[in-house]
């Protein structure tokens, strides 16, 4: 009888609780819009993009921000502390994508070592950044496909699998971003986001040798899904401040950020500044300029 009257007692509230599923519109207003800004530019001679979008609510469909297109871009040589050279004007093309295309015969580029300001005018509204262009990698000897026979995780596939060797810059206190190109489509999923300080551990002193293994191999890798022959990989490592280490590092947390013991989602702070400190609008978005070197194979058998 006791059974009888648990087992009844486990049906009826199992029925109430699975009744009681409602779906609950969460409608959470936007206090401050901001102007957000993906100022990630390099030295490389090919042209250079800034895009200025207007943030939406959290619960919008991502991709759906308001472009800005009316929006003054210049970019200024500040090195010594003063003003070297003409600004640097970045021209609307469509979306609020803002490009500029460098020019090595006349000298219009921009210098490892030098130091940069990024103005932005947008309506009221004026913006400014600044970042130093910092020197990346000058040794990579290799990237190389390494066999993987897919007996379990994190390897599920059989396949081939890259690594490349790279080292860090002698000196403490290097930051990289290493990008991973798969035929010419930039891997760019947070979980991927292979970021490193100086060789990846300097813990005990260790500098300026070889990326240690998480970043060499397991950051380039998607091991689900192993290259192909006839695929083509490029690995490019990008040069990046401190703050932007530590920025991305922010971003990585925040995506992380769930379960039971899941703390209040927070904005992140950025690196550029509004000068009119009655503007309406907030600011979010990064600028970091960066020197790169890139290594590409062709995936063989």
């Amino acid at each position: 009888m006791k059974r009888i009257l648990y087992i009844a007692v486990l049906l009826f509230f199992g029925g109430n609780f699975s009744a009681c599923e409602d779906i609950v519109q969460v409608d959470v207003e936007q206090k401050q819009k901001k102007i957000v800004i993906d100022a990630f530019i390099d030295n490389r001679a090919q042209t250079q993009t800034i895009r200025l979008t207007e943030s939406i609510p959290f619960f919008d469909i991502p991709g759906t921000e308001p472009p800005l297109t009316t929006a003054t871009v210049a970019l200024v040589d500040t090195t010594g502390g003063g003003i070297a050279g003409p600004p640097i004007f970045f021209q609307h093309d469509s979306m609020g994508y803002y490009r500029w295309t460098p020019n090595p015969n006349s000298g219009d580029t921009l210098k490892v070592g030098h130091s940069y300001a990024l103005l932005i005018v947008e309506g009221s509204d004026t913006i400014i950044g600044t970042a130093t262009l910092r020197p990346t990698v000058s040794r990579i000897d290799s990237l190389r496909t390494v066999p993987v026979e897919g007996n379990g995780p994190p390897f599920i596939d059989t396949g081939k699998y890259c690594e490349i060797f790279a080292y860090d810059l002698p000196g403490i206190g290097n930051y990289y971003w290493l990008k991973t190109f798969r035929n010419d489509t930039f891997i760019n999923e947070i979980n991927k986001l292979n970021i490193s300080e100086d060789m990846g551990n300097n813990s005990n002193g260790q500098d300026g040798d070889l990326f240690i293994y998480p970043i060499r191999f397991s950051g380039l890798n998607d091991f689900l899904r192993p290259y192909r022959d006839g695929e083509k990989v490029r690995v490019e490592i990008h040069s990046i401040s401190r703050f932007a280490y530590f920025w991305f590092q922010l971003i990585i947390n925040q995506s992380n950020n769930g379960g039971l013991f899941a703390t209040p989602p927070v904005n992140i702070q950025s690196n550029l500044f509004m000068l009119n400190q009655n503007s309406k609008r907030g600011v979010a978005g990064f600028f970091n300029i960066a020197s790169v070197n890139s290594i590409e194979i062709k995936v063989r058998e």
